[in-house]
C-alpha cells in the first residue's frame, strides 16, 4: 500500500516484524556469527564454550602402547581414572588411516562433558575423544582422509574379553 506524496504513512506497531535477529545462546547477545553456518553464538561466548571443551579435551591422555610401521596401538586415559578406559588402533595403508576406538565400560562415555547455562549444544565425553584423537593421532599422522570406528565393550577389563567385542 503506497501512500500519495505528502501524506505520512501509518506504520502499525502491533505488526508481524521480519524474522527477529538471532541471539546468542549464552548471554543473549545480538551478534551472533559463530560457528560459521550454523550462527548461534556471539564471538566472545564461542570462545568461552571453546576454551572449556579445550579444558574437558586436556583431561583425556592417549599414550602410545605399540608402535609399527604402518600401525599403533593407543591407550585412553582419563584423569579421574587409574587404568585405561579406552583403546585406539590406528593402521596406515599407504593412502587412508583407518582408526578402531574401542570404548570401555568404566568411563561415563555419554555422559555431559561440561555444563554451560542456555547451552543448548552440549558435548559428551565421547564427542571430545573423537576431537582428541583428530589432534593427537590423525594430525601427527599427517592428517588427510581416515575412516574411524567406535566399538564399546561389554565387560569392564580387556582380560576379560577373550577376543570379543
Amino acid at each position: 500500500m503506497c501512500a500519495p506524496r505528502g501524506h505520512p504513512v501509518k506504520i502499525d506497531a502491533m505488526a508481524p516484524r521480519s524474522a527477529a535477529q538471532p541471539r546468542c545462546a549464552l548471554c543473549g547477545a545480538k551478534d551472533v556469527s559463530e560457528p560459521g553456518g550454523d550462527a548461534k553464538y556471539c564471538p566472545a561466548c564461542w570462545d568461552k564454550k571453546i576454551a572449556v571443551e579445550d579444558i574437558v579435551a586436556r583431561e583425556f591422555a592417549l599414550k602410545r602402547y605399540i608402535r609399527a610401521h604402518s600401525a599403533e596401538k593407543y591407550l585412553v586415559y582419563h584423569s579421574t581414572l587409574k587404568r585405561p578406559c579406552g583403546q585406539v588402533i590406528v593402521v596406515d595403508d599407504g593412502y587412508d588411516l583407518f582408526l578402531t576406538l574401542v570404548l570401555y565400560p568404566s568411563f561415563g562415555w555419554e555422559e555431559p562433558a561440561y555444563h554451560l547455562e542456555g547451552d543448548p549444544e552440549g558435548r559428551s565425553f565421547a564427542e571430545i575423544l573423537v576431537d582428541v584423537v583428530a589432534a593427537e593421532i590423525i594430525e601427527p599422522w599427517g592428517g588427510g582422509k581416515w575412516h574411524l570406528e567406535i566399538f564399546r565393550t561389554s565387560h569392564a577389563e580387556p582380560e576379560d574379553w577373550n577376543g570379543e567385542m
